[in-house]
């Protein structure tokens, strides 16, 4: 398996103006992001190989052998029993928890999850019973899950959110102790790190995504790792008979991708797509906001949708075959990002950032910040005030790491490093807005 190419470096972008921008569109350099918008906030992890390996594999007719090796390396890697590739993390719950839950048996998650979670829960014959979260991490409280544990309780299912572990090996210790199956919900976590063991191989069973917006993706799909190879065996036959995800939607979900690649690129995001979004944000045209919004139409479900059956083929395998060698490199250099943003954005009032961590226990697959009046503070933001350059957290294994960890908190003071015109910005924006007093949460 071969390593991904090394990226291209980035240069010092010069900073637009009119005479720059009117005089010569010849450099598309001239257009970043710096002073005409923010950078995007989603970016997919995509290189020219997200196109062309696909098309090639499908032209090749596999017969699920890169399936089989990409399961193979996964349970190999994260030191695991088995693995079995599955349509889609919500696709991967369902079938797990209908090999672990007997009808009307209780589920304690996350209240912080996607609605096709709950609705995994209730397909697989459960009734959902939402838990207490802890305000920075967003992760469950352990003493409120092990509260409601009873008799009832068929599994408890942890959510490690934003790539930040949930406390799996306390979870475990109190699943152990009360006879409860765990189960990771560990989509937007592949390959953190907890006590040395890989998140989804601490509990009895754990789910992956490999879908869009994921550290790791195929375009779609995912994965289902356990201890208990017998699960995964049962797993695997109950999707015997459904169909491989066809070219033509494969070449579906390419195509998307090329264009939200396009659309965010950063000069065409300067000009194009960010005042758009402004202006529809802004004066709140439906046609804009619900693209903004993943849970825009989310409903109950009676049945799992034929979309969410389609199950991985070899050309999605092959593309995540392999993006696996740079998925720890690609974690660390987040977690550089994020040193910076914690140093950055200390001490404001009324903001909540997330936890540090050593090492992989967080890989910062998002960075998200906690702001009582949300909605006001995002207006307050759009009214043209310049944000500053602030470090966009997709793509980083297209950025050479050496630039910015000689500029991180350890290198410098923290004055200095608030005074980083990526930060400047950002702080004069919230103290503009109207503060929070301390016990705001």
């Amino acid at each position: 398996m071969r390593a991904c190419s090394p990226r291209c470096r980035p240069r010092r972008l010069p900073s637009p103006s009119w005479p720059t921008v009117t005089a010569s569109l010849r450099s598309a350099r001239c257009l970043m992001p710096s002073r005409w918008s923010p950078h995007p906030r989603y970016r997919l992890y995509t290189s020219p190989a997200s196109y062309w390996l696909p098309l090639r594999t499908m032209l090749s007719h596999g017969d699920g052998e890169a399936v089989a090796c990409l399961e193979a390396e996964v349970s190999r890697r994260f030191e695991v029993a088995a693995a079995v590739c599955v349509p889609m993390a919500r696709t991967g719950l369902y079938l797990a928890l209908r090999e672990i839950l007997r009808p009307g048996q209780t589920v304690i998650l996350s209240p912080l999850t996607l609605v096709d979670v709950v609705n995994s829960v209730l397909l697989a014959g459960g009734i959902p019973v939402f838990a207490d979260i802890v305000r920075q991490s967003c992760a469950l409280d352990p003493e409120h899950v092990e509260s409601l544990i009873d008799r009832r309780t068929g599994a408890v299912l942890v959510t490690h959110l934003h790539g930040e572990s949930a406390g799996a090996h306390v979870f475990r210790e109190i699943c152990r102790r009360r006879g409860v199956p765990l189960i990771e919900d560990a989509a937007q976590a592949f390959g953190a790190v907890e006590r040395d063991r890989r998140l989804g191989g601490i509990g009895d069973v754990g789910v992956y995504s490999f879908g869009f917006y994921k550290n790791l993706s195929a375009w779609r799909g995912g994965m289902i790792v356990s201890h208990d190879a017998g699960l995964i065996a049962r797993v695997r036959k109950r999707m015997d008979a459904w169909p491989r995800l066809s070219r033509r939607s494969l070449l579906s979900w390419c195509a998307k991708g090329l264009l939200a690649d396009a659309a965010t690129w950063p000069p065409f995001f300067a000009v194009v797509t960010y005042p758009i979004i402004r202006y529809g944000v802004l004066h709140g045209f439906r046609a804009v906001t619900r693209r903004l919004d993943p849970e825009d139409g989310a409903r109950r479900l009676e049945a799992l949708p034929q979309d969410y059956l389609a199950c991985m083929s070899d050309a999605q395998a092959s593309l995540a075959l392999r993006q696996l060698e740079r998925v720890d490199a690609d974690s660390a250099l987040r977690n550089a990002y994020a040193a910076r943003y914690h140093e950055g954005l200390a001490g404001l009032e009324g903001l909540v950032t997330p936890r540090r961590h050593d090492g992989l226990s967080h890989i910062y697959t998002y960075y998200p910040i906690q702001y009582r009046e949300r909605d006001a503070l995002l207006r307050h933001a759009l009214q043209g005030i310049p944000q500053g350059m602030p470090q966009r957290p997709r793509r980083v294994a297209r950025i050479d790491p050496a630039p910015y960890l000689s500029a991180l908190p350890g290198g410098r003071d923290r004055a200095q490093h608030r005074r980083d015109p990526r930060f400047h910005h950002v702080r004069m924006t919230l103290r503009a807005a109207e503060p929070l007093s301390g016990n705001s949460f």
